[in-house]
């Protein structure tokens, strides 16, 4: 008899895939039929070798570029600073790598600290495993972790700033962290956390359920159904429109999720024109064409191992496993953050919708702040370096809890 996880785990895949293949027939294959029809070429990638060598020389005017051996594992990062100071460390999203932080390294290098933008498992100049299983949640912890530890003097991070996915497994450690510093014989190794456009998924686990609850019980009392139709469909409107943005903002992951090549396919359609379009936000002269171009190279570079490491991520349990973990040892609260923590979020991401990431956060971080940049769309941090800079700066640089600085917290 099959375990009952087993089931739920086998009944999830099903959903995941057949999403992923409805997106699919939508996002793929109507439209290369459409550009075939139009006799356009839709499958070939320029090569762009000349920019491959730039990943360990870019910036080489301000950063340093090193490579840190991790139990046979190598991962390359770039380093401002003197190395004797507390480190901050970076941590990118997909489809990125280290040069996502170019701007924090130039703007942020007379703070005093050692700044690491680090190339994550599966991205840049790093250990590039091709097979899924490689990247769960517990695997990317320890790389963390281990980075942490190896680059600091006292083996903590003063501070971990995630983007992204980035911010996804930063959750995740300063979780891990925080209950190894108040429950575990060892010790923690994050004191600040900075979070840009990454969502904490209890919370908006939490938050799309109760959503989707309300909406139900919305239509299921049918007395306020009949007496008052149009207020109750407008409010059951307002209930579950979050949810149904974000399951639209988010089509890229069921697709993600289906086998190889279906999703690294999507991803190079066109000669990677995903890069042209994500960068349509980001003002010229902080994302030119040699900059898209270099992005572009690195992730068709060593036969898409990049691009592959990175959907990678989606399809293994590298969004939320180390939740799901606390949840099995029956921790009270998985999840829980306790650090002083920085939330700087870019109100026009088409891909992660505010409420759903942003609501009732308080509840699980217990020291937070949020910053809300109207203007800024996903990839803030390129968008608009000088306020995120800016805000950075002032919270490391601030001293004790971050309640105290201001008392508007958000939760």
């Amino acid at each position: 008899m099959l375990a009952l996880y087993k089931i739920e785990e086998f009944a999830r895949l099903m959903v995941i895939y057949s999403i992923g293949i409805l997106f699919s027939i939508f996002s793929i294959c109507i439209p290369i039929l459409k550009d075939i029809l139009k006799r356009k070429d839709v499958f070939t990638v320029k090569d762009r070798s000349s920019y491959e060598s730039r990943l360990y020389t870019e910036c080489s005017d301000f950063v340093q570029h090193k490579t840190l051996t991790l139990e046979g594992k190598f991962f390359h990062y770039v380093e401002v600073g003197d190395v004797s100071k507390p480190l901050i460390l970076f941590l990118h999203g997909f489809p990125q790598f280290w040069y996502s932080w170019r701007f924090q390294l130039q703007g942020l290098q007379d703070m005093g600290y050692h700044l690491v933008a680090v190339d994550m498992r599966g991205a840049g100049g790093s250990y590039k495993p091709r097979e899924a299983h490689n990247y769960n949640a517990n695997l990317l912890l320890t790389d963390i972790r281990d980075i942490i530890q190896k680059l600091s003097p006292n083996g903590r991070a003063a501070c971990v700033v995630g983007h992204d996915w980035g911010s996804i497994i930063a959750w995740q450690a300063a979780a891990q962290s925080w209950e190894w510093d108040q429950y575990q014989d060892q010790s923690g190794y994050i004191d600040r956390l900075i979070i840009l456009n990454g969502c904490h998924m209890v919370i908006f686990n939490q938050n799309f359920r109760s959503r989707l609850t309300d909406f139900i019980h919305l239509y299921r009392n049918l007395k306020s159904l009949i007496s008052n139709p149009i207020s109750t469909l407008a409010l059951s409107w307002q209930k579950f429109r979050p949810c149904i943005d974000q399951f639209f903002g988010s089509f890229y992951v069921f697709i993600f999720n289906l086998p190889n090549p279906i999703g690294e396919s999507w991803f190079l359609l066109r000669d990677v024109e995903i890069y042209d379009k994500l960068s349509r936000s980001i003002p010229k002269e902080m994302m030119n064409e040699e900059d898209i171009n270099f992005y572009k190279a690195i992730f068709c570079a060593d036969n898409y191992a990049s691009l592959i490491g990175g959907i990678n991520y989606y399809r293994s349990n590298a969004m939320n496993g180390f939740f799901k973990e606390q949840e099995r040892r029956g921790i009270k609260q998985p999840g829980f953050i306790g650090i002083p923590t920085l939330v700087i979020w870019g109100d026009k991401d088409p891909t992660m919708n505010k409420d759903l990431c942003l609501s009732n956060m308080g509840k699980l971080v217990s020291n937070l702040k949020i910053e809300h940049i109207p203007e800024a769309n996903h990839f803030i941090q390129e968008e608009c370096p000088d306020k995120v800079n800016n805000l950075i700066r002032t919270f490391i640089t601030s001293q004790g809890n971050y309640h105290d600085l201001d008392e508007n917290i958000e939760s």
